[in-house]
């Protein structure tokens, strides 16, 4: 099960670090419901870098066999998605985001957290020489 949420983590996070990067204004508009700023565009392109970055350490995640880079990027991709997940359902519901995709987004990380949460709990309940994946 993790192996198949770090690849999906992968495609997304990379995905979304290109576009980032390449139409910063479209991914911010569409986010946050906002016209960016020169500065926001910016910010913008440097989220998708570490978008990107983050998406690329989630796929070779993905093929190790449970080392202690992989239980650190399941770690860090958990704790990654239950942030963003919980600041934009915020932002979305005082209003501070009204993007398309701010509620859409927002669920969709809590819900990998979850994933990535509950997928780290069944693992450390495998028996000892067995593979939770």
């Amino acid at each position: 099960m993790q192996r198949k949420l770090l690849a999906i983590a992968a495609a997304l996070e990379c995905l979304t670090g290109v576009a980032a990067i390449l139409i910063p204004g479209i991914v911010i508009a569409l986010l946050l419901g906002v016209e960016p700023s020169s500065a926001a565009l910016m910010t913008g392109r440097l989220l998708g870098v570490a978008l990107l970055s983050l998406g690329i350490a989630c796929w070779y995640a993905s093929s190790d066999k449970g080392g202690s880079a992989r239980t650190g990027t399941l770690t860090a991709i958990t704790v990654y998605n239950a942030g963003v997940g919980l600041l934009l359902v915020a932002f979305a519901a005082t209003g501070m985001a009204s993007g398309l995709l701010a509620w859409i987004a927002g669920i969709l990380h809590l819900g990998l957290a979850t994933a990535f949460a509950a997928s780290r709990r069944h693992s450390a309940g495998a028996p000892s020489g067995k593979s939770a994946i």
